[in-house]
């Protein structure tokens, strides 16, 4: 994957950029990744957001089903400034971090998964179970009877206790 920051600096600046407006839209963590050129970009079913890169502001990308619904949508994020106008898709501008029902708007038209909040009681009990999974060994089965092995003779391959039963002289051709 070729890399689109000159230094390792700019790359933990342009992450830590886009985890403060993940967390201003209060989406889940996931939805962060880095594109094909390497930068990082918060994933959408319908767009995604970039770093403008000036450290401060971001454009979102954004794919509509029609003309009219990219019309619809530009009105809905009326709170950005739209840098390309294309017939049902386009980018905006978003010079500071959103409001409440603004980040909603965006997750919204992006769509972008919300993170999930759980009640500490809720917490407290997923993570007693995830301590029981972690702490459970491996329990034998009762009713699985363990048996010597017998010894391993070449040719022959007896699976039962004991020495193979003997085959009578009459038997033997």
């Amino acid at each position: 994957m070729p890399d689109t920051y000159d230094t390792a600096e700019e790359a933990a600046a342009d992450r830590a950029q886009q985890q403060r407006l993940l967390t201003a839209l209060n989406a889940w963590d996931r939805a962060l990744r880095r594109d094909e050129c390497g930068a990082w970009r918060i994933n959408g079913r319908h767009g995604t957001i970039h770093t403008w890169g000036d450290g401060k502001t971001w454009v979102l990308f954004v794919r509509c089903r029609s003309a009219r619904h990219w019309t619809i949508t530009k009105r809905r994020l009326s709170f950005c400034t739209p840098t390309q106008d294309g017939d049902d898709e386009g980018c905006l501008r978003l010079h500071a971090l959103p409001t409440s029902e603004q980040a909603e708007v965006i997750r919204d038209v992006l769509g972008l998964q919300k993170r999930r909040e759980d009640s500490p009681e809720t917490l407290e009990r997923l993570k007693a179970r995830t301590a029981a999974w972690n702490g459970a060994q491996p329990q034998l089965n009762a009713s699985i009877e363990t048996r010597p092995a017998a010894p391993a003779q070449p040719g022959r391959h007896w699976v039962g206790e004991g020495e193979p039963p003997k085959k009578s002289p009459e038997t033997v051709s």
